[in-house]
């Protein structure tokens, strides 16, 4: 009962204020006419409009869309052809005479109310199909609406089946790197092999803690990425031309978790330290990321993988579905050099 009341409070609250206009209308017209409000005739009137409208708005139209279009089509014509038809044999007769000549309208002592009542042909005729055309209108304008709701509630499951999916595929592909990084540091025997263990260990932590649909901080992210690169870091200590920088308040803003770290695994991935720096630069300014990578490989050497591949997609994907028209990917590759520079509209 109580999600009952809460539909109509919500999702129908602007058929009562339509309903509150028309009957607030329909007296001033009355009063100004008739110097009164002919409140017994007009909630009469009101009230059987009410009542066939939402008789045909819950029973009577649900109805009708149920059917075959064929079905629909036979069913609205007859409707039609009969209720025309009982209106002419149930139609009073016309006056002989207007009620007034045209040179005394609208002389007050000539506006009389109408004392009637409401009759049989009024309620099936008159106020019927204003409340049937009315019904119809309103029903069709509310399935739509809830049809837009219903894309709209299907898009963000899609969306969001699709970026669980990708979250899941780019993981083992993070974690595949970073142990052929403490594989790497094994067979020379490194002292360091422990600590890159554990820094490792807080890395997997943090991603397997990320698995939700929401964002995470970016500092987070940002020291998510500091540790990888500690990592790497330690494994190509006997070069000195790694070279990173990060600017801004990255706590005041959130981002998709391991948007950025794709790419710095690439560049860690097929950087040729010898033959040129690595270089990573993060900047935060007004909300706007501008986060760029650049390195140097062998040529000869160099043949991207599907893993890198399809890391790189994902985050195309991931970009495209939770940041249309927000951010700008360029990606250059030259046959020595690989740049990519990504700028991002944070909310």
């Amino acid at each position: 009962m109580t999600a009952f009341f809460r539909q109509i409070q919500t999702t129908y609250i602007y058929h009562w204020i339509i309903w509150i206009i028309l009957i607030f209308f329909k007296l001033i017209m009355d009063y100004s006419v008739f110097g009164n409000f002919l409140l017994p005739m007009n909630i009469k009137l009101f009230l059987i409009s009410i009542i066939l409208f939402y008789i045909s708005y819950y029973i009577f139209l649900p109805f009708i869309i149920r059917q075959s279009p064929k079905r629909i089509l036979v069913i609205t014509i007859s409707f039609v052809v009969i209720y025309v038809a009982l209106m002419i044999v149930f139609m009073p007769p016309l006056p002989q005479h207007p009620p007034f000549s045209p040179k005394d309208f609208p002389k007050n002592e000539r506006m009389k109310p109408f004392h009637n009542g409401i009759s049989f042909y009024d309620i099936c005729f008159r106020i019927g199909l204003f409340s049937m055309i009315f019904s119809t209108l309103l029903f069709f304008v509310d399935k739509w609406m809830e049809n837009g709701k219903k894309i709209k509630a299907l898009e963000f499951e899609r969306q969001s089946s699709e970026l669980k999916i990708l979250r899941e595929q780019i993981n083992p592909h993070f974690f595949f790197n970073a142990l052929n990084s403490i594989y790497s540091l094994s067979i020379i025997q490194s002292k360091d092999t422990p600590r890159v263990i554990l820094i490792l260990s807080d890395i997997m932590r943090y991603v397997l803690n990320n698995k939700s649909l929401h964002k995470n901080n970016l500092n987070d992210e940002i020291t998510n990425i500091k540790k990888y690169i500690e990592i790497q870091s330690i494994r190509f200590n006997k070069f000195s031309n790694l070279n990173y920088e990060f600017q801004g308040n990255f706590e005041s803003y959130e981002i998709e978790p391991l948007l950025l770290l794709t790419f710095v695994e690439n560049a860690f991935k097929y950087a040729d330290l010898r033959k040129g720096s690595l270089d990573i630069k993060v900047n935060l300014n007004n909300g706007l990321l501008d986060f760029d990578i650049r390195n140097f490989y062998e040529n000869k050497n160099y043949e991207k993988s599907d893993d890198s591949k399809l890391g790189i997609e994902n985050t195309k994907m991931k970009l495209n579905l939770l940041y249309p028209d927000k951010y700008q990917l360029d990606i250059n590759d030259n046959g020595s050099e690989y740049k990519v520079n990504l700028k991002l509209q944070l909310n």
